[in-house]
């Protein structure tokens, strides 16, 4: 990973030494075929950083598209503004993880910066479905007043951006205790006064986890777990009841 973050939540992977990875060659052409193959829609490009293996992404993107797939990219998004913009037209969505919206927060517990991330989310939304995952730790990243900078930051690039509040839960280097519940119900209530499409993750409950219409508010998803259902959604991405176009990739 590009990001060294002290809280890591998958730093097994992310933060582990080479010599305790075990791994195999894909070739990006087998990639492809193994995702047809399987009747897949398409790639999800993610654990770890993708953008660590930037040329290896943008091959299998490319080649993705040309077979009609989607390509997924779950990101730190911190990335220099020329080669984001040589990716992005093979990419349909990004998951973008907004660590905090202090910089010194990403100095000291991530030993990044924050504005390459913030460009990218703004550079992204022109080409691509963008969603954004907030992951809140108790003390360092949880007051109101930061997710309300954070939420009328998102709202400011348009009201449809979907936002996940995830929970934290002590790893790595960090033995915080986790995020309670109520700390991300709170930080829900907050964005969804702005946002049309809030969602709490790392925790059960069906209704955060649920899409919602941002216009006339009938239960579109259900998701259990990783079970989905459409119960409301058109083959066009649209509400059946409303006919609003729904921010969902």
């Amino acid at each position: 990973c590009s990001f060294a973050c002290s809280f890591c939540q998958n730093w097994t992977i992310s933060q582990g030494s080479i010599e305790n990875v075990s791994a195999e060659e894909l070739s990006p052409e087998r990639a492809v075929q193994l995702t047809l193959d399987n009747n897949s829609p398409g790639i999800a490009y993610t654990y770890s950083e993708p953008l660590i293996w930037y040329e290896y992404v943008l091959d299998t993107a490319r080649l993705a598209k040309k077979s009609n797939l989607k390509n997924i990219l779950v990101t730190n998004g911190f990335i220099n503004q020329e080669p984001l913009l040589k990716l992005l037209p093979f990419i349909d969505a990004l998951n973008i993880d907004f660590k905090s919206f202090q910089n010194s927060f990403y100095q000291k517990y991530c030993q990044g910066s924050l504005a390459p991330v913030l460009r990218t989310i703004e550079i992204a939304k022109s080409y691509s479905h963008v969603e954004i995952t907030n992951l809140i730790i108790p003390g360092l990243n949880d007051k109101e007043e930061e997710i309300k900078e954070l939420v009328d930051w998102v709202a400011s690039h348009g009201e449809n951006i979907p936002l996940h509040f995830s929970r934290y839960f002590p790893c790595y280097k960090m033995e915080i205790e986790a995020t309670p519940i109520s700390t991300l119900q709170k930080a829900r209530a907050i964005a969804q006064k702005k946002l049309k499409y809030v969602y709490v993750g790392n925790i059960w409950d069906e209704e955060a986890n649920a899409t919602y219409c941002g216009n006339c508010k009938e239960l579109l998803i259900k998701r259990t777990g990783y079970n989905i259902i459409n119960l409301g959604l058109n083959e066009n991405g649209k509400c059946k009841f409303c006919g609003e176009q729904v921010a969902v990739s």
